[in-house]
């Protein structure tokens, strides 16, 4: 027994000196990967990419901007950039005591007209009745209804306390507000034009602790399989029209998916979203809706404006 013990500890050295790369296995490290809840958002591979081609067909399609191209439909952010702020807004809620209910997607669109999203964090409106915005400069608390078709820029405006995050970094109200009625302007209004809809998506929300377990799903996961995740993409999509969907039938929202290598992977195996698509937008195949255990994709937010308030 005592030179089988040795044996398997001199194979260990002999592992470890002469293979750096040979790895050991350790089965409670292994178990617990294995044993990840799946978060109750995450969807399957193929509903992500009809979400994406939903958007294309039913969206982009009705406003010219029909050869939009995959690469300009995602926005990315740091892995660790989303971590940072998610801790951060939690530590604004704690030291200045208010009840940040978790984080809102505000929907925006460059001067250049691609679409992006900026973060912000909300608390609940009860009178209106949703997750609404907000950030706090020159030490006051200053609300972004995201419900409004059009936000009035502040006379002074300037980026405190890193509360409204961008794909380029932080920025204020004001930057804020120009990206958001960009997007009323440039996409919403040529939208309404062609197809009257009792409101218009501008905003998803998630809550902190969604937020959290997805991003910390993610990271394991990249862990468990080496994926070498380091950020996440967004994407518009649009879901199905269908009754049984209610309110989110032919609605706008958005997914998340991991990004790796600067390409966006949906799955454990490291599958490119674009596998899925045909000419960047097209589902192949929609009758496999099994996938969802292996996905990295993440939807189904509360949506905004509320229809009752439209």
């Amino acid at each position: 027994m005592k030179k089988k013990m040795m044996s398997l500890l001199s194979l260990g050295l002999v592992c470890i000196a002469f293979f750096p790369s040979c790895k050991l296995h350790d089965p409670n490290t292994e178990e617990q990967l294995s044993s990840i809840e799946i978060p109750e958002k995450i969807i399957s591979n193929t509903k992500a990419a009809t979400l994406l081609t939903n958007d294309h067909e039913t969206r982009l399609s009705k406003i010219g901007k029909a050869t939009t191209t995959l690469s300009q439909k995602s926005m990315y952010f740091e892995l660790n950039t989303l971590k940072n702020y998610i801790n951060h807004i939690e530590t604004i809620a704690n030291t200045k005591n208010i009840p940040i209910t978790g984080v809102s997607f505000v929907f925006g669109a460059t001067q250049h007209g691609e679409r992006t999203v900026f973060l912000m964090p909300s608390t609940r409106n009860a009178t209106l009745d949703y997750q609404e915005s907000f950030t706090i400069e020159n030490d006051e608390f200053v609300t972004f209804k995201h419900i409004d078709d059009y936000i009035s820029l502040k006379n002074h405006s300037a980026n405190d306390e890193n509360l409204v995050l961008s794909t380029d970094g932080f920025i204020s109200f004001n930057e804020a507000a120009i990206l958001f009625n960009q997007y009323q302007n440039q996409y919403i209004e040529p939208f309404k034009a062609t197809v009257k809809k009792d409101y218009y998506t501008k905003a998803v929300w998630y809550s902190l602790e969604e937020i959290e377990e997805y991003l910390t799903y993610v990271t394991k996961k990249s862990s468990q399989y080496e994926l070498g995740i380091t950020g996440i993409n967004v994407f518009y999509g649009v879901y199905d029209t269908n009754a049984e969907l209610e309110l989110k039938s032919n609605a706008q929202t958005i997914f998340l998916a991991a990004n790796t290598e600067n390409k966006t992977i949906i799955n454990f195996k490291g599958t490119l979203l674009q596998e899925y698509l045909q000419n960047d937008f097209i589902v192949k195949d929609t009758s496999s809706e099994d996938d969802t255990d292996e996905s990295l994709a993440f939807n189904l937010g509360e949506i905004s404006p509320p229809p009752k308030n439209n």
